[in-house]
């Protein structure tokens, strides 16, 4: 009677090992939806979202899921946080290649030829040039934000608000949320050239029954209740050049800007001139300190144009680039 219940249980257990699947350390992950993790030095919630979560824009969810976080900036060594894994963003599935067919032949039976779609390089990615902002003539007067359903003053991707608009809304309207960082004046002559315009996120309208009701579906930076709106428009990055212009044009950086939510590498200058003056996107220019002597101290690339100015990016620096630095031909530089 033993023997039999042992070779039972035997049995059993050779079931067990043969039959159920065994799941490794990664396949366990998928079902785990926190993550631990204590802050090192020099972390920012931009880097965390891009190490744990393959997607930097999602750091304002990261920072929801922690409220002992009272600002985004203002995180210490040590400190305990948690990161929500079903975040996680699958790699989207790579462009099926075109199928080019050849036409029939008498001799030959049709061949299908494997056409590669070629990759396109741009200037800068998308997000940054965003991200960058503007210099606009004036501050846009659409609407603002006035409230949000919970209690939290401070708003990301995914979050709900209320706006107030000077025109009609309808549900799947687009705006830009921004900011007006200050008033920008001509370092030479001081007159003013605008106003310096960041957009910290787009929203779509979900509900436009009493007072209209945002989703905030992508955030650059914080977004705070009387933040003001602008109509939305496609913004896309323009191709990279092989070989970009490098014309001879003269003016100033009028201000300057750090991504330090979107990029720690990456800064922003703005120039005074525009496309009435023969910029284009593209265009490499060289950069002086303000001194009597001739002294390159950088190299900048433009991204955005308006009329009387644009928005450029830094590509090469050896000593930080401030308002009132001189642009030139960086054919000199």
């Amino acid at each position: 009677m033993l023997r039999k219940t042992l070779s039972k249980n035997s049995f059993l257990l050779f079931f067990l090992i043969i039959f159920i699947p065994s799941f490794t350390h990664a396949e366990m992950q998928v079902y785990e939806e926190y993550k631990d993790y204590t802050i090192m030095r020099g972390d920012t919630l931009w880097d965390i979202s891009q190490n744990e979560l393959n997607d930097p824009f999602l750091w304002p969810k990261i920072w929801k899921e922690n409220p002992d976080i009272k600002h985004p900036d203002r995180i210490y060594p040590d400190q305990k946080i948690r990161i929500p894994l079903y975040l996680l963003q699958k790699e989207a599935p790579a462009e099926k290649p075109t199928v080019v067919k050849k036409p029939k032949t008498a001799e030959k039976k049709p061949v299908e030829e494997i056409v590669e779609p070629e990759e396109i390089k741009h200037l800068v990615d998308r997000n940054i040039l965003i991200a960058s902002g503007y210099i606009a003539d004036s501050i846009p007067d659409i609407g603002t934000v006035t409230d949000a359903p919970t209690d939290r003053t401070i708003l990301g991707k995914n979050d709900f608000a209320y706006i107030t608009c000077n025109k009609p809304v309808q549900r799947g309207d687009k705006f830009y949320i921004i900011k007006v960082i200050k008033k920008v004046n001509h370092p030479e002559s001081g007159h003013g050239l605008g106003y310096l315009i960041e957009i910290l996120g787009i929203a779509e309208v979900v509900e436009n029954s009493g007072d209209p009701k945002i989703l905030i579906t992508t955030s650059y930076a914080e977004i705070s209740q009387g933040d003001l709106l602008d109509n939305f428009h496609e913004i896309l990055p323009s191709p990279a050049l092989e070989t970009p212009r490098k014309p001879d044009i003269h003016g100033f950086v009028v201000a300057t800007k750090q991504l330090r939510e979107v990029s720690g590498t990456f800064d922003i200058v703005y120039i005074d001139k525009g496309s009435n003056d023969g910029v284009e996107k593209g265009d490499l220019l060289a950069t002086m300190l303000q001194s009597k002597h001739k002294i390159y101290n950088g190299i900048i690339q433009i991204i955005n144009l308006r009329a009387s100015t644009s928005t450029a990016i830094v590509r090469k620096c050896d000593r930080e680039i401030v308002e009132g630095d001189r642009i030139t031909n960086a054919k000199e530089g």
